[in-house]
C-alpha cells in the first residue's frame, strides 16, 4: 500500500527498483555518478516520500562511504541532522518553486567536482522536496560545467537513454533562447576559448536539459507522447542559461568582476512594466471577482475588477518585486571569488585550499540556519496601474495592456485599502503547493517609494516580480537585469511570453507576455537600490532598517559603468 501511495506522489518521475534489497525508490542515476531522488522523510511523511531508513540503506549498500548527500531544502521546509548520512550531507538551501541566488550555482558545480574527481566510484545525490526542479536544476548545473562526454548510465538503459536524450536534444535546440548576436552572424572559424565548453553553450543546455528529463521522467504512454520537462519552471530554466553564458565566458563583464576591492555594482532604474492579456472568459473574470471578495477585497475606488479586467481604470493589476536577503547575497558571492580558480578559467572549478577565508568555513555557511530558518526571500518595492489601459483587437481576440510603474507610498496606501490578510496557509497551484512563506508577499513589509520614477536596481542581483489582480496570484518570474540590457546606456527593455513566465494559472493564464523597461544610472544623482526589509519583527522591535531611496555617494575616478561591457542574452 505504502509503495502505491509513493507512486501516486511521484506523479510523472522515474523511479527505481532494486531487487536485491526489495526496495522501490523516487530515485534516479541521472549519470554513474550523479543521483537525484526525492526527499528523504521520516514519520508519517516517510508513508508518501522515500523512506529515510530506505534510502540511507540503499545507498550504504551499494555505495558505501562514496557517496555525498547534497540537500536543498531550507530549515524552514524540512530538515534533518546530516548524522544521519554520516556526516556526509551539504546544504545549498533555496526555496521551493524558486530561482536560486546564482552565486550557489558555482559553489555547488566546485564542490561536486572536487568531490566526484577524488574517485569513479564516488557518486553525488542530489534532492529537494519532490526531487525535479531545485534538484534538477543543480544537476544540471553541475553537467553544464563538465568538459567531456556527459557520462550517461552505463546501466539501466544508457545506451537507449543517449540516443533518445541527442535526439530530443535537437528539438530543443529550437527553444532555447538565440542571443541577439546569433552565432549565425560570426565567422565560420570563430573558435571557443580553450577553457570554455567543447560545444557552443546553447547546445550544451540543450543536451544537458534533455539527458536530465530523459533520465528523471517516465517516458510517454504512446509513442506520440511528450515527456514532460524535467526542469519545467522557466525562471530555473533561464537561470541555467545565465550559468550556461557564465561558463562559455559570454556573461556580462560586471557580473561577478575579479577585482580587489571590489567596483560598486551597475545600477539600473526599473522605470516601467507593461502586461498584455487576453479578455478572459466570463468563467475566469467571475472567478476572479469570487476570490477577492472571498479574500477580503473590499469593493472600493480601486476595486472595480470587471473595469480592471476590461481595460476600464482601475489600479487592480499590480506587481511585488522581491529579492533574496542582501548580506546573504554578499556572502555567497565573496565565498564565489574565494573558490574560483582563476588559473584554469573554468568557472565550475574549485581553487586548491580555498575552503576558508580567515576563520569562516564555507562548509558551515548554512550550519546554524540563518539564512534558511526564516523567509528567504522578501518584498521591498511595488508596481501598479495609475492610467488609462489601451485595448485593441487582433482578429477577433480582445487585448488589454496594462502599464505598471512604481507604486509611491500614497499610491500604494489607497490599494492596499482595499485588501485585508487572506485565510489560510499557501496557495494552491495546479495541485502543488507552494508555501505561504515564499507566497504573500501583499503583506511583507515592503519599501515605501518617495517617487514614482522608477525603482533603482543592482544590475547584477537576482529579482523576483510576482503578479496579482486584486489579491489573485497571476504568476511570477526571477530575472537579473544585466543579462537583458545592451551596451547601449539608452533605455533597454526584454520581453517575456506567457510560457517564460512560472505558473501563470487561472486567470494568469490570460497573459500574453511582460516588458520590462529598464535604463542604466550613471554617476551623479545616483540612488542605491531600495533597501530590502529583513522583517516585521525588526520594526516592531525599534531597529533601525533603512526606509525610502538614499542617495549614494559619487564614485571618484570612474562613474558607475555607464557603458557595460555585456552582450545581449536573451530571456528563456
Amino acid at each position: 500500500m505504502a509503495d502505491y501511495v509513493r507512486r501516486l506522489v511521484s506523479g510523472n518521475k522515474a523511479r527505481f527498483k532494486d531487487e536485491d534489497m526489495h526496495l522501490e525508490l523516487d530515485l534516479v542515476y541521472v549519470t554513474d555518478q550523479v543521483i537525484v531522488m526525492g526527499y528523504p522523510a521520516a514519520g508519517i511523511e516517510g508513508f508518501y516520500r522515500n523512506k529515510r531508513e530506505d534510502a540511507k540503506k540503499f545507498l550504504e549498500r551499494r555505495h558505501g562511504n562514496n557517496f555525498w548527500v547534497f540537500n536543498f531544502c531550507p530549515r524552514k521546509e524540512n530538515s534533518y541532522p546530516s548524522s544521519v548520512f554520516g556526516g556526509r550531507v551539504s546544504r545549498y538551501p533555496f526555496p521551493d518553486h524558486h530561482a536560486p541566488p546564482l552565486a550557489i550555482m558555482p559553489l555547488l558545480a566546485r564542490e561536486m567536482h572536487a568531490w566526484l574527481s577524488g574517485s569513479s566510484d564516488r557518486v553525488a545525490v542530489l534532492h529537494c522536496k519532490a526531487g525535479k526542479g531545485r534538484s534538477g536544476t543543480m544537476a544540471c548545473t553541475y553537467l553544464l560545467s563538465l568538459d567531456d562526454d556527459l557520462g550517461y548510465p552505463r546501466s539501466e538503459g544508457g545506451k537507449e537513454t543517449r540516443m533518445i536524450a541527442e535526439r530530443k536534444a535537437d528539438e530543443l535546440m529550437q527553444a532555447v533562447p538565440e542571443d541577439e548576436e546569433d552565432s549565425a552572424a560570426q565567422d565560420d572559424d570563430a573558435t571557443v576559448s580553450q577553457t570554455g565548453p567543447k560545444t557552443s553553450h546553447k547546445e550544451s543546455l540543450a543536451s544537458v536539459l534533455e539527458l536530465h528529463t530523459s533520465r528523471r521522467m517516465k517516458p510517454p504512454s504512446s509513442p506520440d507522447g511528450k515527456v514532460k520537462q524535467g526542469v519545467s519552471i522557466p525562471s530555473q530554466r533561464r537561470w541555467l542559461h545565465y550559468w550556461s553564458l557564465i561558463l562559455a565566458h559570454e556573461a556580462p563583464s560586471n557580473l561577478w568582476p575579479a577585482v580587489t576591492p571590489k567596483r560598486p555594482s551597475p545600477k539600473v532604474r526599473l522605470t516601467e512594466m507593461k502586461v498584455r492579456m487576453r479578455e478572459p472568459s466570463t468563467m475566469k473574470t467571475g472567478l476572479v471577482k469570487a476570490a477577492n471578495l472571498v479574500m477580503g477585497y473590499a469593493s472600493s475606488k480601486n476595486a472595480n475588477i470587471s473595469k480592471s479586467v476590461n481595460g476600464g481604470r482601475g489600479g487592480q493589476i499590480w506587481a511585488s518585486l522581491a529579492r533574496y536577503d542582501d548580506e546573504f547575497v554578499d556572502l555567497l558571492e565573496r565565498w564565489e571569488a574565494q573558490t574560483r580558480d582563476d588559473s584554469s578559467g573554468h568557472m565550475g572549478r574549485r581553487k586548491a585550499g580555498s575552503e576558508y577565508m580567515g576563520e569562516e568555513e564555507l562548509g558551515k555557511i548554512f550550519e546554524d540556519g540563518k539564512w534558511d530558518n526564516k523567509k528567504m526571500v522578501r518584498s521591498f518595492a511595488r508596481l501598479g496601474t495609475t492610467e488609462e489601459h489601451a485595448t485593441t483587437k487582433e482578429g477577433e481576440e480582445k487585448i488589454t495592456a496594462y502599464a505598471l510603474r512604481p507604486l509611491n507610498s500614497d499610491a500604494w496606501s489607497d490599494l492596499r485599502d482595499g485588501l485585508k490578510p487572506p485565510v489560510g496557509e499557501g496557495v494552491q497551484l495546479d495541485g502543488v503547493n507552494i508555501p505561504s512563506s515564499e507566497t504573500n508577499s501583499i503583506y511583507d513589509v515592503t519599501q515605501t517609494l518617495k517617487e514614482d520614477k522608477g525603482i533603482i536596481l543592482d544590475a547584477t542581483r537576482e529579482v523576483r516580480i510576482k503578479l496579482y489582480m486584486g489579491q489573485v496570484f497571476m504568476g511570477w518570474f526571477w530575472f537579473i537585469p544585466i543579462f537583458h540590457t545592451s551596451e547601449c546606456p539608452e533605455a533597454a527593455s526584454f520581453i517575456l511570453s506567457r510560457k517564460d513566465i512560472d505558473f501563470p494559472l487561472g486567470i494568469g493564464s490570460s497573459i500574453l507576455d511582460v516588458e520590462i523597461l529598464m535604463e542604466w544610472v550613471f554617476e551623479g544623482g545616483t540612488l542605491q537600490p531600495a533597501a530590502r526589509q529583513t522583517s516585521e519583527d525588526a520594526l516592531e522591535r525599534g531597529e533601525d532598517e533603512p526606509a525610502g531611496l538614499t542617495p549614494m555617494v559619487p564614485l571618484i575616478g570612474e562613474p558607475i559603468a555607464p557603458v557595460v561591457e555585456v552582450k545581449q542574452a536573451a530571456e528563456d
